[in-house]
């Protein structure tokens, strides 16, 4: 829905940090997702493990820190912006391919190694808030 006449600005949240990494207006019929390795988690002999698991290998993910979506106006777009962040984070460096036989085009990864990827559709919608230059494409 929308704030009276008004759109919401929702914030997304940098998996390493408390301060946000951007944020963007939100309009009535989307829906935002995220998944990260960085509220769910356990830490042991300096290694973080994930609560999601990668299904080929019983594991947990470790090639994203977060995956964020947005969806666009459509049929189920809460349930999609939810379900469609796992797959996503689990694909790791493949996961423009997948979000794209997924028809996700609004994608932000950042990887295990902290860069930011974001697609087209999605950058330009974002205000990077933190980010000392732009992230990879």
């Amino acid at each position: 829905g929308s704030k009276g006449s008004a759109s919401w600005r929702v914030g997304i949240q940098h998996p390493r940090s408390s301060a946000p990494l951007a944020t963007l207006e939100l309009f009535d019929g989307e829906a935002i997702g995220t998944s990260g390795d960085y509220q769910r988690y356990f830490e042991f002999d300096g290694r973080r493990y994930s609560h999601l698991l990668d299904p080929r290998t019983g594991l947990p993910a470790t090639g994203s820190q977060a995956v964020t979506i947005l969806v666009t106006p459509r049929l189920d777009a809460g349930m999609w912006s939810d379900a469609g962040t796992k797959p996503l984070f689990v694909a790791g460096d493949g996961w423009r391919d997948l979000a794209g036989r997924m028809g996700l085009t609004h994608v932000l990864r950042v990887d295990a190694a902290g860069r930011v990827e974001v697609t087209p559709a999605f950058r330009e919608r974002l205000k990077f808030e933190s980010l000392s230059g732009p992230p990879a494409n």
